[in-house]
């Protein structure tokens, strides 16, 4: 809700069938009322009222949440985490390697690849990504358009075909309130376009990641080039080495996800030609209204280069080798982090923005902190109809459950309070024929090892305080939610 230039999201709805709690909780609920009758019964006296008592205590341990999620929840992650491989091994790629060429370097057990057209096999065709690292059903194909070609990332299992967008913005946080404010109604106006009836659009998101400095490049240069292991350069490498450690730079992509029509061309690697134009329709709207807005759109990643963008998410090393092949070889799953190659990564999800009011720019401590770090939010429109409905169920589960508490005798709370307002503020919204979009955020972490890591989520964790944000660690489905931190258009 904009209250000038402060803004108030609305609280993490908890849904439930009655009185906030699931289906799953009001079954052990059940269960344990029957099972305390049924101990009174077959046990009169003392010994049936404690089993009755056990039973009750025990339903209400199981269905109070602990960090987040009831135990049951948790039973149920931890049942498909310890059943599932967490060591994951790739195939190599069949290339052959020239010692006197070789221009990648074993990085953290990482075997040599050399560089060259045939270091990144399938690239003129379709390019299926490894189901072991990101998940069954995904595969890139590449549309021509002008200026030049794009590359698609098709999802089978959600229907969706995606393009990467480079994106690059101005110093948002040092300009003025008007400057501000202008900015923010014409990309409100972008969404309020991508939201109506006529758009293919299922999903926006936004991946901002922090990535070494420029020093390191060059360094990579010196070593392509031979002379890095000269006497003359070792200074110099030195010196880069130590820039480049405390020296980042931002990168932000936009991804543009539609719906695909023709699945079952999909899988084949090649796309309808409706599919494509709708690809090329929503890329080229969205890059005339960024204009508008102040946003600079640097191009749009080809199919090379959509794949060096997904694989230097994983492992930051292969963004200074175009050449290596794309992907992480290797990934091992634990319980609160996943290791890709040589990059350990740790991902939170955003389980509560600002209760309080808040700036445009109150993201800032968390966007401008050193480390490597990345940010994702993912937005998909709702459509107008479902949209009411969604309202009208709430606001009906709002009224139902007021008058249990009241019942009950159990008082209002300032939480209940503050989401009835919402409730009511996306009602107002809705009647003014404002869309509305589902968001969700995740922060994922990485370091060169468990120590680096450690720092970083610390550092993230500091800042998250200052931004009023949440955050949650994913324990149990890390690797799924990288996947849902990568640019895929998931999460939601």
């Amino acid at each position: 809700m904009a209250e000038g230039a402060s803004y108030r999201f609305e609280p993490l709805e908890r849904r439930g069938l009655l009185l906030g709690l699931g289906a799953g909780q009001l079954a052990v609920i059940i269960l344990a009322v029957l099972a305390a009758l049924a101990s009174v019964k077959a046990w009169p006296g003392i010994g049936g009222v404690a089993a009755a008592m056990g039973s009750l205590v025990l339903a209400g341990g199981l269905c109070r949440p602990v960090s987040g999620r009831p135990p049951l929840q948790w039973l149920n992650i931890a049942a498909l985490f310890l059943g599932r491989r967490r060591r994951l091994r790739l195939a190599l790629p069949a290339t052959a390697v020239t010692p006197e060429r070789d221009e990648m370097r074993v990085h953290a057990g990482r075997q040599s690849v050399a560089a060259g057209p045939t270091a990144t096999p399938g690239l003129r065709g379709a390019l299926h990504l490894p189901a072991k690292v990101f998940g069954p059903g995904l595969h890139l194909c590449e549309l021509a358009a002008s200026p030049g070609p794009i590359g698609a990332l098709v999802d089978e299992r959600a229907g969706t075909i995606a393009a990467l967008l480079r994106v690059r913005g101005g110093s948002f946080c040092l300009l003025d309130d008007v400057d501000k404010e202008r900015k923010l109604g014409a990309w409100a106006a972008v969404l309020e376009s991508v939201s109506s009836h006529r758009s293919s659009l299922v999903r926006l998101q936004w991946c901002q990641r922090a990535l070494a400095g420029d020093s390191l490049g060059q360094l990579s240069h010196l070593r392509r080039a031979g002379d890095i292991d000269s006497p003359g350069f070792a200074g110099h490498v030195t010196l880069l080495e130590r820039v480049g450690a405390r020296s980042w730079r931002h990168e932000t992509l936009l991804l543009v996800a539609v719906r695909c029509r023709a699945r079952a061309r999909g899988r084949q690697g090649r796309l309808s030609e409706e599919d494509a134009d709708a690809v090329r329709n929503e890329v080229r709207t969205l890059r005339a209204q960024m204009r508008n807005v102040g946003l600079v759109c640097e191009g749009v990643l080809d199919r090379k280069g959509t794949a060096v963008a997904l694989g230097a998410f994983l492992v930051p090393s292969l963004g200074c080798y175009p050449g290596a092949h794309p992907w992480p070889l290797a990934l091992e799953e634990h319980w609160a982090d996943v290791r890709a190659d040589g990059s350990w990564h740790r991902t939170y999800w955003v389980a509560e923005w600002p209760r309080s009011s808040v700036g445009p720019d109150f993201l800032s401590p968390l966007l401008i902190g050193t480390g490597r770090r990345s940010f994702s939010v993912v937005m998909g429109p709702v459509p107008p109809e479902r949209a009411e409905r969604d309202a009208q169920s709430s606001r009906t589960a709002q009224v139902a459950d007021a008058q249990l508490r009241a019942q009950g005798g159990f008082l209002e709370t300032a939480r209940q309070r503050r989401q009835a307002e919402a409730l009511e503020s996306r009602e107002e919204r809705l009647a003014d024929g404002r869309g509305v979009f589902e968001l969700a955020g995740y922060f994922t972490v990485s370091g060169s090892d468990r120590a680096e890591l450690e720092a970083a989520c610390s550092d993230l964790e500091r800042a998250a305080g200052a931004a009023k944000v949440c955050l949650r660690l994913l324990y149990g489905q890390q690797k799924e939610a990288l996947t849902w931190a990568l640019p895929f258009g998931r999460g939601l």
